[in-house]
């Protein structure tokens, strides 16, 4: 981890030194890596059930300021720049990248929350701050590539509005005190119905249920929920009606290069457990690493994750500008497929070992198969980057 750290102080010089990070790595170093290949979770009575170990992890990250870093210093936060954030992302690919997920699901709720009110955020931000867990949930079962096919009712009775409908694969299901939810106002399917908005986990009417086992991303909390005529408050839309794809859409870009991000640190650590592995292993009176054949698909490797980490990079810098979302998206595809690269060569040189379940490489290869389907899968990447570049076509023939 400390190359890494290295890396990014390259990138960005004296950010090791600041406190938080240090408290951070510290944390990383002590409490998280060693919990990683035993750390999951599960839902029951309609919250997330974590092993012992989750407490102590929890109660650093509140100790380190964590949960600060997202929230500005105005609702009790101390937020920090894009890029601070994105390094600590890869750092928690590395450690945890189900952990990392978890923390890319409160980051875009609590960035919709600040798309709010001015009562909304002084509600929600501060508890955020201080450690509540948010979430966003989007897919639904004929709701997953296409957002705008979301079918979650959200019916006005005067002064609420009745939910009543389904979301599942929702990342912080049963962890998350807020919810930001896009839902359906008009009662016909297209992106101009839907609407966003922040529901309490104690709401009546809602039940939170678990899914069957994922092959990786243990720690992370994936599960479905169910609303039956429950009443959310119309306070708590978010913007005004029919304006929450274009909210939801506007704050998925920023999650996909942190998922990215993430990608880049598993796809890391997936390297150096290899490279240590090639170097100790002996064939024919020599290590692996002496065979032209696997130095250079190592090197390969390595030349292909600082890439990605340089496409993210790119991308942060594309903030508020129209190359935004077609940087996010070619950061995301160009990173996932890296990690997948990387986990599959590895179980291959690595051999028969990496097949069992509870070796750390076959463990850590389940997480980078799961990392393709957050935020939007593979092929969905290609249809945003082509849709965007036929814009750039035609705008520059217009010109």
């Amino acid at each position: 981890m400390d190359n890494l750290v290295n890396i990014f102080d390259s990138f960005h010089p004296g950010w090791r030194e600041k406190k938080y990070v240090n408290r951070f790595i510290a944390l990383l170093k002590e409490l998280i890596l060693p919990t990683y290949s035993f750390l999951e979770t599960r839902i029951e009575n309609h919250q997330a059930v974590f092993p012992k170990e989750w407490d102590r992890i929890l109660s650093a990250l509140k100790e380190a300021h964590f949960f600060k870093l997202f929230v500005p210093p105005e609702y009790g936060g101390e937020r920090t720049s894009e890029q601070e954030i994105y390094f600590m992302m890869e750092l928690l690919g590395y450690a945890s990248p189900g952990l990392g997920i978890i923390f890319v699901s409160h980051g875009r709720a609590i960035d919709i929350i600040l798309s709010g009110t001015g009562q909304q955020k002084e509600g929600y931000l501060p508890k955020m701050a201080e450690g509540d867990f948010g979430a966003i949930a989007i897919t639904e079962e004929k709701a997953g590539s296409d957002a705008s096919a979301v079918g979650l009712r959200a019916e006005r009775v005067g002064p609420h509005y009745l939910f009543n409908g389904q979301k599942i694969f929702i990342s912080n299901s049963g962890l998350a005190r807020f919810y930001a939810i896009l839902a359906n106002t008009k009662g016909v399917l297209g992106p101009r119905s839907l609407s966003v908005f922040i529901v309490e986990n104690d709401l009546p009417g809602l039940s939170i249920k678990g899914l069957p086992d994922k092959d990786g991303l243990k720690i992370l909390p994936t599960g479905q929920l169910i609303f039956k005529d429950s009443p959310i408050p119309a306070k708590n839309l978010v913007g005004n009606e029919g304006m929450g794809l274009v909210l939801t859409l506007d704050v998925i870009d920023r999650g996909r290069i942190h998922i990215a991000g993430i990608c880049c640190g598993l796809a890391y650590r997936i390297f150096r457990e290899l490279y240590h592995y090639a170097h100790q292993r002996r064939q024919f009176d020599h290590p692996l690493t002496s065979s032209q054949d696997i130095s250079f698909q190592i090197s390969e490797m390595f030349t292909r994750i600082n890439a990605a980490r340089g496409l993210c990079l790119h991308a942060l810098k594309q903030v508020g500008t129209s190359y935004y979302r077609m940087s996010s998206s070619q950061a995301k595809l160009f990173a996932t497929q890296v990690v997948m690269e990387v986990a599959a060569k590895a179980q291959m040189l690595i051999g028969g070992r990496g097949y069992f379940r509870n070796e750390l490489i076959n463990q850590l290869s389940a997480d980078a198969r799961g990392m393709e389907y957050l935020e939007g899968t593979s092929n969905i990447q290609k249809m945003i980057i082509g849709r965007e570049l036929f814009r750039m076509y035609h705008k520059e023939k217009m010109v």
